[in-house]
Order: C-alpha cells, then sequence, then structure tokens
C-alpha cells in the first residue's frame, strides 16, 4: 500500500506575495509560472513558505495601450502569514508620434513611500490620503493637469515634511515619492 502525502508535508505554511502595478490587466509570472492578472492595482498570489523559493516575477500588458515587459528579482521570501509588497515599475512603450491629450483624460499616479505609517499626505495643501500600515500612499493624478509642485506629509508627534515634486507622471506611468519622517524632539 503507498502513502498520499498530506499538503501539509508538500507545501506547508502560506505567505504571499502583494503585487501593485496601475497596468490593470497586465499578467504575472513568477519564474515564468502564470499568476493571475493585475485587477485594481494589484493582485495577491499566495506561496508556501517551504517550497523551493520563486527567484524572479515577470510583468506583461497584451492589450489596449502596450507596457514594456518587466522582469525583476524576488525581493525575499514570505514568512509563514507574512505579506510581500512587490511594487511593479512598469511603463508604457514609447509610441512614435503623440497624440495631443484632453486634461484630466488620462491618470498616472505618485506611489508615496514613508518610513511610519498613518501619514497625512497633501499635495499642494490639497489632503490626497494617509499611508497605510506599511508606510505607502497611491495617489492618481491627471498628468496633463496643472502638475502638483509641492507634497506635504504630517504626523502627530513627527516633524512636518515639505518638498518639492519632481517629476510628472505619465499615462499609466508611476513616479515614486519617498519622505522620512522623523521624531518631534523638544531639546532643553
Amino acid at each position: 500500500m503507498t502513502a498520499v502525502p498530506s499538503l501539509a508535508l508538500i507545501g506547508g505554511n502560506m505567505g504571499w506575495y502583494e503585487f501593485h502595478c496601475p497596468a490593470d490587466g497586465a499578467k504575472v509570472y513568477l519564474d515564468n509560472e502564470y499568476k493571475g492578472d493585475i485587477i485594481g492595482g494589484m493582485l495577491a498570489v499566495p506561496i508556501y513558505t517551504t517550497g523551493a523559493p520563486f527567484k524572479q516575477y515577470t510583468v506583461t500588458y497584451d492589450s489596449g495601450t502596450d507596457y514594456q515587459s518587466i522582469t525583476r528579482a524576488i525581493p525575499g521570501v514570505p514568512v509563514t502569514g507574512q505579506t510581500i509588497d512587490i511594487w511593479v515599475d512598469i511603463t508604457p512603450v514609447p509610441t512614435p508620434f503623440p497624440t495631443p491629450k484632453p486634461i484630466g483624460g488620462e491618470t498616472g499616479y505618485y506611489a508615496v513611500h514613508s518610513n511610519e505609517d498613518h501619514v497625512q499626505i497633501s499635495l499642494d495643501g490639497e489632503m490626497k490620503g494617509e499611508t497605510d500600515s506599511s508606510g505607502y500612499l497611491w495617489i492618481q493624478v491627471y498628468p496633463t493637469a496643472t502638475p502638483y509642485k509641492t507634497l506635504t506629509a504630517t504626523k502627530p508627534g513627527y516633524v512636518a515634511v515639505v518638498q518639492d515634486i519632481g517629476m510628472i507622471p505619465s499615462k499609466g506611468e508611476s513616479v515614486d515619492l519617498y519622505v522620512t519622517m522623523n521624531p518631534d524632539i523638544l531639546i532643553s
């Protein structure tokens, strides 16, 4: 009689890779194995923590406005119950003849990264949201509208950060903005 291995022996406990990407419909592969499509800006992929680790991910986009495929190294292996966020920097394939864009018709994104969670983020004085528990906030913007110039980050007990925004995201592009929050310590 042959014993049938249990699922626990085959894979063990689970962790996740959570892919964040502005290109809905993009396809995600781990070591050339299809894992799913980006929907609503993300895809969560369950991973057996005791299985053979994946080495790289590839993201492709095939319909409508084409994006350049990217392949990058996997940033690590999640432990049981952990989610590793992966921010995909997929960019549109350059078009040979630019076409005029109507104001507000297309979107790009600012990806705000902070060393602290629950940081309130404003662009030119307009509140855009608060960083999540991993210190991240995804802000949708219209690249053809009047560009934002200043980012302000605030959190009680921390020194406010005001910094210039140097880049404007194009359609479907994300621009990373980094904010380092420091405790507001009074020295007497």
